[in-house]
């Protein structure tokens, strides 16, 4: 270790600032060239200097972006000391980033189809910021190993204990002794959850396969134009055309409702199977969890249990059909939007009911709060569920009933207007049988919505606070909205439409102390 307290580095003779792998060299440039993939094809093919220009005009497109990436590489420098871990980066506009080793929240190792040829990763901080801290291309192994070096130990230099039974990790460094940055975890991991392929017969039933096909098309529509016209105006194309004229309107609509289906299927099979192959949720005795998944790219993320809050168990319509859900981590720390099986807080893939209860039991290292039985929110939530419902149906049956007269349309249309009304009491009961909630084994259970279904599950510790909101008709019927935060994300635990009394109850319940004097005062 130099005198200024840098972690020594045995592989370099000046360790105070490090650079990328070499091998980015290779990688960035060619991302950078992807980069500019739509202005390249724009210019081959459009000509972007006009027609009357030299041929060697155009040579910028193929010289600024090996250029780019490489002037990356030179300007990206990090370097990790006993206490902060600092990123700076850019040339013209310099940019400097600075962590504290004890500020971090969540580590990802990630390395796509090209750093995996070459042996490399990227490595992602979350610390609870904005501005994303990254280091695109370190070798693989060392990534790794950096990872459990930043969770583990540099937690272990703090002198803190992981939570649950597994406090005492082994291996720890001795009094004033600095890690090496590439030293590999001493202790085993435990496997929670591993993918099982069986678990691909839910990708159908999830809406990645609908947004696939719509992001694609969507990609593809930019470069048809030209593209399109030829193929209309090919053999081929006027093949297709006579054979779609021939047709009639039923086998029209017949196959281009089964093409669309089957290419929606096809895609979600294809994208479930390229980002969770190979998924697998482990628990390391110094009190992380680490959950890799990834068939050509690789992901693997890495957070502390003591951040973790709690989990939200997810149960769309269409996969709670065939007995699926996904479970998602509320985790302190972790910024930006997140989607359904891609984002940092994402803990089980579609899966198997019963395999996502007992995968979430094992990490908040409780059963009973996915046991218990939840308390129902009364008779006047019930009628307002079926009032609401009722309500949306006859706002939708208008309408065509106001279609029919006035343009003095086919009477049949009537039946479609009436399906809404006809629909809604099923629907307003069936999300009033899903409402629920319940504080039990020091845990605040919710369960609401029914597309989808939500339970989540918060452990009481980490609420902070209380909201309480009524809406005008929520107040004249003794409801109210009960919304617990924590410290974890934007998003708050929501209990809606409870009895006042009710919401008191399990306030005082969950956070003895808390919320008293308000309660009193109001």
């Amino acid at each position: 270790m130099t005198s200024d307290g840098i972690v020594a580095d045995t592989t370099r003779p000046d360790s105070s600032w490090r650079r990328l792998d070499r091998r980015m060299l290779v990688v960035q440039p060619l991302e950078a060239f992807g980069h500019f993939l739509p202005a390249i094809v724009v210019v081959l093919v459009a000509g972007g200097t006009g027609s009357e220009a030299p041929w060697w005009t155009n040579l910028w497109v193929v010289v600024l972006p090996p250029v780019l990436g490489v002037w990356a590489w030179f300007t990206t420098e990090y370097r990790i000391t006993r206490e902060q871990l600092t990123l700076r980066r850019g040339l013209v506009s310099r940019k400097t980033l600075t962590a504290r080793l004890d500020r971090i929240r969540t580590v990802d190792v990630t390395a796509s189809l090209l750093q995996r040829l070459l042996g490399l990763a990227a490595v992602k901080v979350g610390t609870g910021t904005e501005t994303p801290f990254v280091l695109p291309g370190l070798a693989a192994a060392d990534a790794h190993a950096l990872r459990a070096q930043l969770l583990h130990v540099a937690r272990e230099e703090r002198g803190e204990a992981a939570p649950g039974p597994n406090a005492a990790g082994s291996g720890a460094p001795a009094d004033g002794a600095a890690p090496g940055p590439m030293a590999p975890p001493p202790a085993e991991e435990t496997a929670l959850a591993v993918f099982s392929p069986s678990w691909v017969r839910f990708a159908p039933f999830t809406l990645t396969g609908l947004v696939t096909v719509l992001a694609g098309v969507g990609a593809i529509a930019q470069f048809l134009d030209d593209l399109g016209e030829r193929i209309v105006e090919s053999d081929l194309g006027h093949s297709a055309i006579d054979h779609v004229l021939g047709l009639t309107t039923t086998m029209l609509v017949v196959g281009g409702v089964g093409l669309g289906l089957a290419l929606v299927v096809v895609a979600a099979l294809v994208s479930y199977v390229l980002r969770f192959w190979g998924y697998r949720l482990t628990r390391h005795p110094r009190g992380t969890l680490g959950i890799s998944r990834g068939l050509l790219s690789t992901r693997h993320m890495t957070m502390e249990e003591r951040r973790l809050r709690g989990v939200s168990l997810e149960r769309p319509f269409l996969l709670r059909l065939v007995g699926g859900a996904r479970a998602s981590a509320l985790v302190t720390g972790l910024s930006g939007a997140t989607e359904q099986g891609s984002a940092s807080d994402m803990l089980v893939p579609p899966a198997p009911l019963e395999e996502v209860r007992r995968v979430v039991a094992d990490v908040l290292r409780a059963e009973t709060p996915w046991q218990a039985t939840l308390r129902a929110h009364g008779p006047r939530a019930r009628r307002r569920r079926h009032t609401r419902a009722l309500a949306g149906g006859l706002l939708l049956a208008v309408p065509a009933v106001l279609a029919v007269w006035w343009f003095e349309l086919a009477p049949a249309l009537l039946a479609l207007a009436a399906v809404p009304v006809l629909v809604a009491p099923f629907l307003a009961e069936s999300r009033y049988r899903r409402l629920g909630h319940t504080v039990v084994d020091g845990h605040l259970v919710s369960r609401v919505g029914l597309f989808p279904e939500t339970t989540d599950v918060v452990r009481t510790s980490a609420i902070i606070g209380w909201n309480v909101d009524e809406t005008f008709m929520q107040r004249r019927l003794g409801l109210v909205t009960l919304a617990a935060t924590i410290a974890a994300g934007d998003d708050s635990i929501g209990i809606p439409d409870v009895p006042l009394a009710e919401a008191e109850a399990v306030v005082r319940c969950a956070t003895p102390g808390l919320a008293e004097q308000f309660m009193d005062r109001a």
